[in-house]
């Protein structure tokens, strides 16, 4: 059996002539299982063969309207490649990544092979572990803000796998991001096309496969703040821009870029930024992510022009201690 014939039948693994350990393969599975993805969709496929794990993108799961370039979809085979990868770390094995695509294999998005064991460091043991703790926190943060060390880490988990990552700072840089977002917001409201489609996903979403809460966008369309711009229904009531840029400026939100908008950078993207979301975890952070918006070229150009970035904009993420829930107990 091919792995290209068994990544096309669906999320899922095929394996043969396996060496890995059955409880490592479940631990691989489980991780890449509990992926963000967009609208939930698991839009990638697990291969194992000896001791290679590889995942494939699956380019036939599309969603015309909220995805139509599939820079999501990519997005979020990065971020299961993430995972991954860690979970070959977390089970004690020694990872060689190689990442794709290639043109022996153009839906690869990266294998890792077990190449002895290792015992995970401890950085890579508590990301490992933040795998299952993981979700999307689409409502305000505390009013704490995150400390330099924190920031400086998160930094540095973004702007791994040649991405580069930036905060958003200063009154000046948060209006620019609300006019955008306030842009993006209007269209996505007025398209009937873009409604219709969120509106029959808001119907099946309770069939989806996957963890409810670890898509990114979509897992909760009752956000409110800076997220509440970020995936718009026909009913969202849009706050004013002069708001929305005090929310901004108030929050951590971090822009991802690479040099180029190839298949490749957003993989790549999706990489980093799961890296970086499983590190707020661990730190005891909530985040989510903001990607509809960038949809919009002429969004992306925007932010590029305004923040003087040197490449693509593909993802916003916000990063903050979570609010307590009014009438929610304290333990």
């Amino acid at each position: 059996m091919s792995p290209r014939r068994s990544h096309r039948r669906g999320a899922g693994t095929a394996s043969e002539k396996q060496e890995w350990p059955p409880e490592d393969i479940r631990s691989m599975e489980q991780s890449v299982g509990r992926a963000p993805s967009v609208h939930n969709t698991q839009p990638w496929s697990l291969v194992i063969r000896d001791r290679t794990a590889s995942l494939y993108e699956r380019s036939e799961v599309s969603l015309e309207q909220h995805d139509p370039a599939g820079r999501d979809r990519r997005v979020s085979c990065g971020a299961a490649l993430t995972n991954l990868f860690l979970a070959v770390r977390g089970t004690g094995w020694e990872a060689a990544l190689r990442r794709g695509p290639s043109a022996e294999e153009p839906e690869l998005v990266g294998a890792v092979t077990g190449a002895g064991r290792r015992e995970p460091s401890v950085l890579e043991g508590q990301r490992f572990r933040a795998i299952a703790r993981r979700s999307s926190h689409r409502r305000p943060f505390h009013e704490q803000g995150l400390a330099h060390v924190a920031r400086e880490a998160l930094l540095a988990a973004g702007g791994s796998s040649g991405v580069r990552a930036r905060w958003i700072t200063g009154s000046a840089e948060a209006r620019h991001v609300a006019e955008l977002l306030g842009y993006a917001a209007r269209v996505h409201k007025k398209d009937r096309h873009y409604q219709r489609e969120l509106a029959m996903w808001m119907l099946d979403r309770s069939g989806r496969a996957g963890d409810p809460g670890s898509g990114f966008d979509g897992d909760d369309l009752a956000g409110e703040g800076v997220p509440g711009v970020g995936l718009t229904t026909s009913g969202t009531r849009l706050p004013d821009e002069g708001k929305l840029a005090e929310w901004i400026a108030a929050e951590s939100v971090m822009v991802l870029c690479t040099d180029s908008d190839e298949r490749s950078d957003h993989f790549r993207t999706g990489e980093a930024l799961q890296l970086a979301w499983l590190t707020a975890t661990s730190l005891g952070l909530v985040s989510s992510v903001i990607t509809q918006p960038l949809h919009l070229a002429e969004v992306r150009r925007g932010l590029r022009e305004r923040l003087g970035l040197a490449g693509e904009p593909h993802v916003l993420a916000r990063f903050g201690y979570p609010a307590p829930v009014p009438g929610q107990r304290r333990g």
